[in-house]
């Protein structure tokens, strides 16, 4: 064997020992990049499904009863939850836009919604009061969000 073919082999072993960690980086990242996205909408839904069990609690308790809820995301500039109690299919929507990206979940309220109402949280305003008001002219007891 010649003295520089040892030199040749040596190199070749190293550029695909290269090529195999810088693949495996590459992985590790996308594999990343897909967790954190599944965690934000984990959340999302999550929340989805606290904010209708809090709407269904805060109608059950009757006039005056009021619960003040939190986003459990982390929220920087430029980031934003829309909360939605809606009237007109009885849904709870909530659209969260983090980072660059966008996550939507529903739920169905069980219980009737009279009135539609929303709130917008961000990094400044993170919580909102879900609030149950009696109205006696309708007879009918009016569960809204409000900052």
């Amino acid at each position: 064997m010649k003295k520089g073919q040892l030199s040749i082999d040596f190199m070749f072993a190293v550029v695909l020992v290269m090529i195999t960690v810088l693949d495996l980086v590459y992985i590790a990242s996308g594999e990343q990049a897909r967790a954190e996205d599944f965690d934000v909408a984990a959340k999302v839904k999550a929340f989805t499904i606290d904010v209708r069990d809090t709407v269904v609690k805060v109608y059950s308790m009757g006039d005056g009863y009021k619960v003040r809820k939190e986003v459990p995301l982390n929220l920087g500039p430029g980031d934003s939850v829309s909360v939605v109690l809606d009237s007109a299919d009885n849904k709870i929507k909530i659209l969260a836009r983090v980072g660059e990206k966008s996550y939507y979940s529903e739920q169905r309220v069980p219980v009737p919604v009279y009135e539609s109402s929303s709130v917008t949280l961000n990094s400044v305003s993170r919580d909102f009061w879900i609030v149950a008001e009696y109205n006696k002219t309708e007879g009918k007891t009016y569960v809204t969000f409000s900052p």
